[in-house]
């Protein structure tokens, strides 16, 4: 009992020693820092470390140090761990903001950017939500390589686009057939996820040359009543549908050049892609793409887009028939004098895929985003107007047109965020009106995600 009093009365007077000790020595780092001696910051903060591993103001000298003496990996690896022992939003805020800067130094772009994204978790005023997201711009800028990931749930009443009523009527003839059960609109929820792929090959004043890849897949959980209406049908095959049997899949790789001095109006791109498509399981079609872009400068809040695309689709399923696919886009955009953003297009295409499937297409598009938030959210809309015409169609006499309509709005809620990402919640319908009555269809679904805030 003696040996234990003893020790805790010399604890007792040790640790005033070593307080004392430690903040001589954080003096001391500090001091040699600030007269530009970070050689001898480093060897006291290693010292202070010794005796306490997890301390923070040693961890943040060391990697102070480390960054001075042009060591920016080992300096970014220290500001990780001071990161980890920092017990304020403010200490956490510029560590984050200091390893990333370590980071950009070191030339690990996306790991830089990940540090920014972590840094904005801990942001307390919007100036310094603005400073990240300038130097968050910046890194994308400088970094080769640009990952975007996307993913979203989202309820909807029609999966398969289904016929709205689910009868097929001959033109011409008085008869009256009920569908199958799986080509009806069928309710559920659907899954999205997306990943794109930028690689920066190579870039001078005059050209930027990029290789591109995206994969992007859909699948679906269907509802009790899809599940009921299915179950219900005579065919056995069709019985056994699930959600799965109208998942897709679309993956493509390509190379993209823009050129800046082949034309005096602007930039000029030209692309070309190869690419597959899976629905089902199954692999229906594979193409290739090859697209020619010009953009043309308006004025410093506005610009003009012309943009050619021509695929080859080649059929990987004898039930389909290879097609050539030509497709013109007119794109306007401008920046308002209130902040707020017009987006105008017009699209035509031309799809070539033997009879009942060649068709025309034309639609008009807007898009607008509000500058001001609504309740706290970023608001954005957009609608599509237009019709499809085939020549030739079986069950009608003259062909085959459509009119559609697509109307969607988005909320993105930027007062929650969480490494930079807020949630979004976007409504959207659609309604196709078809002289072939069995393709009259309409949809409408709620899309739960999350977009960036910078």
């Amino acid at each position: 009992m003696q040996i234990i009093a003893c020790l805790c009365a010399m604890a007792i007077m040790i640790a005033p020693a070593y307080a004392q000790f430690a903040k001589s020595l954080q003096e001391q780092a500090e001091a040699a820092l600030v007269t530009g001696a970070p050689a001898t910051t480093l060897r006291l903060a290693q010292e202070m470390l010794r005796a306490q591993p997890d301390d923070f103001v040693a961890l943040y000298l060391l990697a102070l140090a480390q960054s001075d003496l042009n060591d920016p990996q080992s300096a970014a690896a220290s500001g990780a761990r001071a990161y980890a022992a920092a017990t304020s939003q403010e200490t956490r805020f510029e560590t984050a903001r200091f390893v990333a800067g370590a980071y950009f130094q070191a030339g690990h772009y996306t790991r830089s950017a990940f540090w920014l994204r972590r840094a904005a978790n801990h942001a307390s005023t919007e100036a310094d939500l603005q400073f990240i997201a300038e130097a968050y711009a910046n890194t994308v800028r400088t970094n080769p390589l640009s990952i975007t990931v996307t993913a979203a749930i989202a309820p909807t009443d029609n999966i398969n686009n289904g016929s709205e009523d689910g009868v097929l009527r001959l033109e011409g003839i008085d008869l009256t057939f009920v569908l199958p059960e799986d080509r009806r609109a069928l309710s559920g929820i659907g899954f999205s996820a997306s990943t794109d792929l930028r690689y920066r090959i190579s870039e001078t004043e005059n050209q930027v040359t990029t290789f591109n890849a995206t994969l992007a897949g859909d699948t679906y959980l269907l509802s009790g009543d899809a599940k009921a209406l299915l179950a219900d049908s005579p065919d056995p095959d069709i019985q056994t549908i699930d959600g799965h049997d109208f998942a897709k899949v679309t993956a493509s790789v390509g190379i993209e050049r823009q050129q800046n001095n082949l034309s005096p109006l602007g930039p000029v791109s030209l692309g070309a892609s190869i690419g597959t498509y899976w629905e089902g399981g199954e692999r229906l079609v594979d193409f290739h793409d090859l697209s020619l872009a010009q953009t043309v400068p308006l004025t410093n809040t506005s610009r003009l887009q012309l943009r050619a695309l021509r695929r080859w689709q080649d059929a990987r399923t004898s039930a389909l028939y290879d097609a050539n696919i030509y497709d013109l886009t007119i794109a306007y955009d401008r920046l308002l004098a209130n902040r707020d953003q017009l987006q105008l297009s017009l699209i035509s295409q031309r799809n070539e895929a033997g009879p009942e499937n060649s068709f025309d297409e034309y639609q008009i598009g807007i898009g607008y985003m509000l500058a001001a938030p609504v309740l706290s959210a970023r608001i954005s809309t957009s609608l599509n107007i237009g019709f499809r015409t085939y020549e030739e169609f079986t069950t009608t006499l003259n062909g085959r047109d459509d009119h559609f309509v697509l109307a969607s709005a988005t909320a993105v809620f930027e007062d929650v965020s969480y490494f930079g990402f807020s949630p979004s919640v976007t409504v959207s319908g659609s309604r196709t009106h078809s002289t072939a009555e069995e393709n009259t269809a309409a949809a409408a679904q709620i899309l739960f995600g999350v977009a960036s805030r910078f």
